[in-house]
């Protein structure tokens, strides 16, 4: 993909004597503000554009504010300045005030964070006189933010109308990354795609199972399919009215579908779960993980991969007592792509949770969420296209 890199970024500052450089992250940090791992996927650019001189401004959304929440600090960026600074190891001065109440001569720190841009109507709205008011706080701008970058919003695309817009190192990573997935795709390549329901997930299965070589159905959408092949999933979560989506994906695939054949049944969640074949399931119990066998079948289809993409847990794996299959096939892909240099690429908060110390051996770890579905299903990134050449 040609778009305006570091690179472009670097020599035009060469060139053209940029002073200040506005950044777009992604600080939409969870709530216990644990996970910094979209903070230290920025450090990079940060660090890299204040040695070069130039002030920075960072801007990013904190959740979904309401309009009347604009002083609510449960919303204010405010309470993850500790935790940024920490990660850059740099002070980071805070602008409370609204953006609309001050100039860009009021902004003075190295580094500076403004508040939530979501706070701004227009912001969401992708207004044209909102981002060009933005746009003042910066003679140069980088998209340093791919887990945004699937949403048409001022700060992310109309803002590049105003300035000389370029891509972030975190944003060459990712789509460096997911190349790899979409492109040059060294086969066999398996598909991993969980989580809980089918309909959050339609393009990517469908284009899944058109593109790669085996497609494995975990988590609670494996009841949906199975389900609608006629099985009785009992209390399990199912999606009934994905049963002709399901039915439709199984027909078309050009990869082998892999479904589960056991699952760790129970009651409720509170329950542990027992080994049950899928056509043993009691009138009680639902399925929360899958079981041995469709466990020790993934493990087999990953060691005859040399690519392996990875979106949603296998089980309910925020429940300490349904995270057996997620750990054991984190493991092994750990091991694969240390071993024999397996192409492993994982994305999705709860993905990357389920992870654990396994994380650093992965090849690519993606910080997004719903640009990384899109982006796999092959949908066009409005905050990607805008920094194309």
């Amino acid at each position: 993909m040609n778009i305006k890199n570091f690179e472009n970024f670097k020599q035009f500052v060469a060139k053209h004597g940029s002073k200040r450089c506005i950044i777009r992250c992604d600080l939409n940090l969870p709530s216990d503000i644990e996970d910094l791992s979209r903070v230290y996927a920025i450090k990079d650019t940060i660090l890299s554009v204040a040695d070069m001189g130039l002030q920075v401004v960072l801007i990013s959304h904190y959740k979904r504010p309401k309009p009347d929440d604009i002083n609510n600090p449960k919303f204010s960026l405010a309470q993850i300045v500790p935790s940024v600074s920490k990660v850059l190891g740099k002070d980071i001065a805070f602008e409370k005030r609204s953006a609309f109440d001050i100039e860009p001569s009021d902004v003075t720190a190295p580094i500076t964070l403004m508040e939530n841009l979501r706070f701004y109507e227009g912001e969401t709205k992708n207004d044209d006189a909102f981002a060009a008011h933005l746009a003042k706080f910066g003679d140069i701008y980088i998209n340093d933010a791919f887990s945004v970058s699937h949403r048409a919003h001022a700060s992310v695309c109309a803002i590049t109308k105003h300035l000389p817009s370029f891509a972030g190192l975190s944003m060459m990573r990712e789509i460096d990354g997911l190349t790899k997935a979409t492109e040059d795709i060294k086969r066999p390549y398996t598909a991993i795609i969980g989580g809980a329901k089918v309909s959050t997930k339609i393009d990517v299965l469908k284009k899944l199972s058109l593109d790669a070589d085996y497609l494995v159905v975990a988590g609670a959408m494996a009841n949906t399919f199975l389900a609608s092949q006629g099985h009785d999933m009992k209390k399990s979560l199912i999606e009934p009215e994905q049963f002709e989506t399901a039915r439709e994906i199984i027909a078309n695939a050009k990869a082998e579908i892999i479904l589960p054949s056991d699952f760790l049944v129970s009651p409720n969640v509170e329950t542990d779960g027992v080994q049950c074949n899928l056509t043993d399931i009691p009138d009680d119990c639902g399925c929360f993980d899958i079981g041995a066998k469709s466990t020790t079948r993934i493990i087999e289809i990953i060691d005859k991969s040399h690519t392996l993409l990875w979106n949603g847990t296998l089980g309910l794996f925020e429940c300490a007592n349904f995270q057996y299959s997620s750990k054991i096939v984190s493991k092994h892909v750990a091991e694969r792509t240390h071993s024999s240099g397996l192409i492993s690429i994982t994305g999705g908060g709860e993905t990357i949770a389920s992870l654990g110390n396994y994380k650093p051996d992965m090849t690519f770890v993606s910080t997004a969420g719903g640009a990384f579905l899109e982006y796999i299903a092959g949908y066009q990134l409005p905050g990607v296209n805008v920094l194309s050449n």
